[in-house]
Formats: C-alpha cells, structure tokens, sequence
C-alpha cells in the first residue's frame, strides 16, 4: 500500500511540474535597430531578466511571457487611403513597440493600436 501512495505522489508532483514548466514561456519582441545598448534597453524594458541580442540588424528583447502590459486603442478607420502602413504609422506615435493593424470588425474596418503601457 505503501509503495502505491509513493507512485500516485510521484505522478502528482509530475504532472504539477509539467504545468509550471508550460506557465512559464519566453516571448520575444523586436525593439529597434541593433545597437550596443540593446541588453540594457530590453533589461531596463523588462526589468524581471529581460535579456537583449541583436539578430541580424535587430535589437531582440527575450522576456518572460506575460511580465508585460499592453494597451490597445482605436484610430479610426481604414480606408483605400490609410491601410495597414497607414494605420501602423499612426501606431507608431504610441513608442517603439507599438503593432498598428487594420481589423475587420463586421461591415467597419478599423485601425487598431496595441503598444505597451507598462
């Protein structure tokens, strides 16, 4: 009886180790042009172990997934004038690691703006 209630706790404990292994993910975000300063701007970004590498001519941050927090906002509509360029130059008046994209939204497609707010 003994040797079974040992061999459920281990299965137990490994099932629990296997969902605080799959929390825990490593995001990445491109930041910028490559630069010397790159591993002190993604630590200072993502101060809980934000690393930083140029890969290729980009600044890459690797952080823990979720340490994060983005913002989202409207920009009003996208049109044959303002398309997804468009709409991600507006974005980019929101900082450096602001995605702009056009959304269909039933009959409406409009500008959306995630950036970080953190």
């Amino acid at each position: 009886m003994a040797t079974f209630f040992h061999y459920v706790l281990f299965i137990l404990a490994l099932v629990a180790t296997m969902e605080l292994s799959a929390e825990a993910g490593v995001c990445t975000r491109q930041i910028g042009a490559c630069a010397p300063s790159c591993g002190d701007i993604c630590a200072s970004k993502y101060p809980n172990g934000g690393k930083g590498a140029c890969q290729g001519d980009s600044c890459v941050c690797f952080y823990e997934c979720g340490t994060e927090k983005r913002c989202n906002v409207g920009l009003g509509r996208c049109s044959a004038q303002c398309s997804d360029a468009c709409c991600a130059a507006k974005c980019a008046q929101q900082g450096s690691l602001s995605e702009g994209f056009c959304d269909r939204l039933g009959y409406d497609i409009l500008c959306q703006c995630s950036y970080d707010c953190s």
